[in-house]
């Protein structure tokens, strides 16, 4: 790197520290206030009445109906009160789960015995019923998985900066029944209503095997994932069973001039009603999620340079690049939450989510930035200690000095990924803000500060490749080997981060950054001699050359340098 350009990014560590920072943030003030008339509205709301069973589990108090807990008159912390909403909202959302699996198994099952004694048209009849049913279940499911997004997108950090345990929204449970719901009012339910077409048998038959499968596998151990994670909420009331309550009601009928799925599938549309009116509509959510904010006004982020609005169409663009959409088994640990990268692209960033999404985003970045740091500085210790290891057994010193050798010049040739690294976490951060309650061993300006030192070092002049050829070569100067012995011994604290004064950026890197199946690999080889160390050494520079076209310029981070 040349010493202007380096000297370029000091300076601008300089000014990130002191400046970038600080230029776009939420003031916890507003970002309360705000969350505090939510809170007073839904609190004031009828709905919670028909949660009048359920408490809140408390291992230091005793047992809280929700609607003390929530109450405007309640001494409850804000951040609590919503803890206790989503507790119960997880209770009560995963007992529709429940009743939706109850009941579209039974439909299916009876489906399948009409399949099984050849009857085509209650065969026919059955899985039409049986494809519609769950398919007008999408305006359900979708309003709970609002609720739930929504609420997993409040940051309890700003709210209560000492939280240390969060209540976790069920949003990507909810979205899995969303998702095949979708799906089904995607498909075409027509297909059943020609009994004299031989294929719609078979296709009838296709339904209901595929139905069976999703809500006896994923259906299921979605709902039974739920019920492990969900001890906050105590039914203090006889239980209902309401599939056991409608077979029970089917069979007493004197005149059963209704087949059961028929009648099944009724209920089930009365019931899709009466849960959008009673744990959505009732409880305020439609008003704090689809009104304009004359009612309730998001506080709006500052930044010096930008408008809010432009910083949101700026990010959208960037996640709306394909790189992205491979990124998508990537997750992150943010509030407590498992966050993949899949939701994070779900939806595009506005008013109400810029805040949280932009945290993501930058996580996401990070998590990737420190994985390859650390992958490569891995991998060049790995070389300096196969040298190290060579030259203990007696091999030629020339082997030695020309293998430390490969190893900085292939170092001087992938630097410039760090450099991309830097350049474009300033601008992100000066674009969205760093987090507030980030840790100095967690934000983008820990991360800033490894690259700088490790890029000072490099560039220092002590690894230049024209010193290391003259120490090679000069005549009465201190042995070429013991010069190089000394090269490596300077780098090798840079090469491993427990050295560097930060040694709780691999712990907290772990505890934030779940990237399992990591898309660019570096892996240290098997087996290395003397006849592949330089094909082992190009590798380094395949790799840099891979992570500027699928982390930095497929994800269009290349449009902010």
């Amino acid at each position: 790197m040349l010493p202007k350009l380096f000297y370029s990014i000091c300076y601008t560590f300089w000014i990130l520290t002191t400046t970038f920072f600080v230029s776009c943030r939420i003031k916890p003030k507003k970002y309360e206030k705000y969350y505090s008339e939510v809170m007073d509205y839904i609190s004031e709301q009828v709905g919670w009445d028909y949660m009048q069973y359920l408490e809140i589990n408390s291992s230091t108090e005793t047992n809280c109906n929700i609607k003390d807990v929530i109450c405007k008159g309640s001494r409850t912390i804000l951040a609590k009160k919503f803890d206790a909403v989503i507790d119960i909202l997880n209770y009560m959302y995963a007992e529709v789960i429940k009743t939706f699996i109850d009941h579209i198994s039974t439909i299916a099952n009876q489906c399948q015995e009409y399949y099984d004694i050849n009857q085509g048209d209650n065969l026919l009849r059955c899985a039409f019923l049986l494809q519609s049913v769950i398919e007008i279940s999408k305006t359900m499911f979708e309003q709970l998985y609002n609720v739930m997004n929504y609420l997993s997108n409040i940051d309890f950090k700003l709210l209560a900066k000492w939280k240390k345990t969060f209540s976790v929204p069920i949003v990507d449970e909810i979205y899995t029944f969303l998702e095949y719901a979708t799906l089904k009012s995607q498909q075409n339910t027509q297909i059943f209503v020609n009994p004299n077409d031989p294929n719609t048998k078979n296709d009838a038959c296709e339904v209901i095997l595929e139905v069976k499968s999703f809500i006896e596998g994923k259906g299921f151990e979605t709902y039974q994932k739920i019920k492990e994670n969900n001890n906050s909420v105590v039914y203090n009331h006889k239980p209902k069973f309401l599939l056991e309550e409608n077979l029970k009601d089917y069979n007493a009928r004197q005149n059963k001039n209704i087949e059961l799925s028929e009648y099944l599938s009724e209920w089930l549309k009365i019931y899709y009603d009466e849960i959008s009116t009673n744990l959505y509509k009732n409880l305020g959510f439609k008003e704090v999620l689809e009104l304009n904010e004359t009612s309730f006004r998001y506080p709006v982020h500052f930044n010096i340079n930008t408008s809010q609005n432009q910083v949101i169409d700026q990010l959208n663009e960037i996640t709306n690049e394909s790189g992205w959409y491979s990124l998508k088994h990537i997750n992150i640990i943010f509030n407590g939450q498992v966050i993949s990268v899949e939701r994070i692209l779900r939806h595009p960033a506005d008013k109400k989510t810029f805040h949280s999404k932009k945290e993501h985003i930058l996580r996401v970045i990070k998590c990737i930035y420190t994985e390859i740091l650390f992958k490569y500085c891995d991998y060049v210790n790995y070389l300096f200690e196969y040298c190290e290891t060579e030259n203990s057994k007696g091999n030629p010193e020339i082997t030695y000095i020309v293998f430390v050798r490969k190893i900085f010049e292939t170092v001087h040739k992938t630097t410039n990924i760090f450099d991309i690294m830097y350049k474009t976490l300033i601008s992100l951060n000066e674009l969205m803000g760093d987090y507030f309650h980030d840790n100095i061993s967690s934000n983008i300006k820990s991360l800033c500060s490894s690259i700088t030192k490790f890029l000072d070092e490099i560039n220092s002049g002590n690894y230049s490749l024209d010193i290391l050829d003259s120490k090679n070569n000069a005549f009465n100067q201190v042995s070429s080997e013991i010069y190089t012995r000394q090269c490596v011994r300077n780098i090798s604290p840079f090469l491993k981060f427990n050295k560097l004064g930060i040694s709780s950026l691999p712990k907290t890197h772990e505890k934030q950054c779940l990237l399992q199946n990591f898309l660019l690999n570096i892996d240290i080889p098997e087996s290395i001699s003397t006849d592949n160390f330089s094909s082992v050494c190009d590798k380094l520079i395949v790799f840099s050359n891979n992570f500027i076209k699928v982390y930095y310029e497929d994800l269009g981070l290349n449009k902010l340098n």
